[in-house]
Parts: structure tokens; sequence; C-alpha cells
């Protein structure tokens, strides 16, 4: 299963403030439609499914130790300035005071990819120069097994993802069980049991994009300790590697998180 984490955000500010006022600019070959709100939503109407997860440790350690790469960085403009009446401006700058966002000229890009055994990869980076970092990720892709392609967006579904420590602030422990209840309340559809990168436990609770802020502010009401906020792909399909494959997607992904422009990398693979 996918692991997601957050850091090294320096350099992301830019489509913070660009989003407020010009949209987000997305690179091709792979840029992902203009956000649309689900018109069921995810609170809690009658009838809505709460999925509930436990994430298994990785079935090979080096594959799991490089899948934390970098954080996620997005943002999206609707509707007008007001973060008080403007939800999906709320989400953008609930996202940016998390990642402590700094401003800067570069320009959000979305790349698509094809990794060893017919993997998907959403590769986010942050560039003034859009040319050269898809030249870069493209010949980085066609050296290690992969290659860029249009249709690894539709593997992915963009979700809030609220990170909360397993410790209330009472200091008390909470259980899956007691997450599970929580998630209900606070309007939340995926809750995930996992590890960040330096193996403490972590719940991710499942959002949607447009609810991101709001689900926040509830758990933090609650009584949870939010550790971050993020927009992330998620995958809605996944991929079994057999090793070698695995140790070749693996070495793709390092090689790709090394790049200096890239900022996130998504893969479906269990």
């Amino acid at each position: 299963t996918a692991d997601w984490a957050s850091a090294s955000l320096s350099r992301a500010g830019a489509r913070c403030l660009r989003a407020q006022s010009l949209g987000v600019q997305e690179a091709p070959p792979c840029a992902p439609e203009p956000f649309k709100p689900d018109p069921l939503g995810c609170g809690s109407a009658p009838g809505r499914t709460l999925h509930l997860t436990v994430v298994a440790p990785a079935r090979h350690n080096k594959w799991s130790k490089v899948r934390h790469i970098k954080g996620p960085k997005d943002a999206e403009r609707k509707g007008g300035l007001n973060p008080e009446l403007n939800s999906n401006l709320a989400n953008v700058l609930e996202v940016c005071r998390t990642l402590k966002m700094e401003k800067t000229e570069d320009r959000y890009l979305l790349y698509g990819g094809r990794g060893p055994g017919g993997s998907s990869l959403l590769i986010e980076a942050l560039s003034n120069s859009g040319s050269k970092c898809q030249s870069d990720i493209k010949q980085i892709l066609n050296k290690n097994g992969g290659m860029m392609t249009e249709g690894a967006r539709h593997s992915f579904d963009k979700k809030g993802v609220i990170v909360v420590g397993v410790e209330d602030k009472e200091k008390k422990t909470v259980n899956l069980e007691r997450a599970l209840e929580l998630a209900i309340e606070a309007g939340a559809e995926d809750v995930k049991e996992t590890e960040d990168e330096e193996e403490n436990n972590i719940f991710k609770f499942i959002c949607d994009v447009s609810s991101l802020h709001q689900v926040r502010k509830k758990l933090d009401s609650l009584g949870l300790c939010s550790v971050s906020c993020t927009l992330e792909f998620i995958p809605n399909s996944k991929v079994q590697l057999a090793d070698p494959d695995l140790e070749q997607a693996a070495h793709l992904i390092q090689v790709l998180s090394n790049h200096e422009d890239v900022s996130h990398i998504y893969d479906n693979t269990e």
C-alpha cells in the first residue's frame, strides 16, 4: 500500500500565493482535470460509507524507506479571495500554513509515468523551467525502466489528508476503533493506521478536497493533535510487483527524488 509523507517543502510557496490570483499551472502530458467538488460531499449524509484501513508493512524495507520522499504540495483556486466564504481557498491556506511554504517564482508541474511491472507514477515538481524539468524527468524514466505517459493520472484520486498523532491532547493513546468513531463525527471518508518516515505510529484521515479545512478543524475540536494536512493523490487501483521489478521501481523513485525540482512522487504499488 502507498505511503505518503511530508518534508523538504522550502520551495513550495509559489503555488500557495499564485493560486489565489492566477490558478495552478500544470505541465503536459499529464495535467489533472480542474477541481470539481463531489456533489455528494463527504459529510455525514445518510448512507455514507466509511472505510477503515490498516496499512500493512511494506514487503521490502528499501522500498518502504525510499517511498518517504519529500512533501506533497498542491493548490487550486476556486471562487473569491475570502477564506471565510471560500472553502477551497481555506483549504489552500491550511496546507500552506501546515507546510510553512515560502514565496518563490517556481511553477507547479505534474507528470504521469509508467514504472516497472506496469506500476503508475505521479510526479509533482516545482520549477521555473517547465520544459527542462519535463525533459529531465522523461530521461530519468526512460533510463530506469519507465516512461512518461498520459494515463497514469487515472490511477489516482486527489484527496485531502490530515495526519494525526496517536496521542490526543490529553496524552491518551487513541486506538483504531476510537479513530473510526472520530472520523465519522468529523466527516472523513477513510482512516489509515500507518507509520511516518521516522517509524512513529500515525493516523491518516482521508476526506474530499473540499472538506479538508472543515475536517481538520473538527478533528482538532474533538481533541486530536493534527500534525499536518495536505492534498495528495491516492491510488484507486494497485499493482503487486515481483521482487526484481520492486527493486527497479525503488531505484527509479530514488533517482527521481534526487532531482532538485521534484517535490513528491506517488505510486500505486502494494
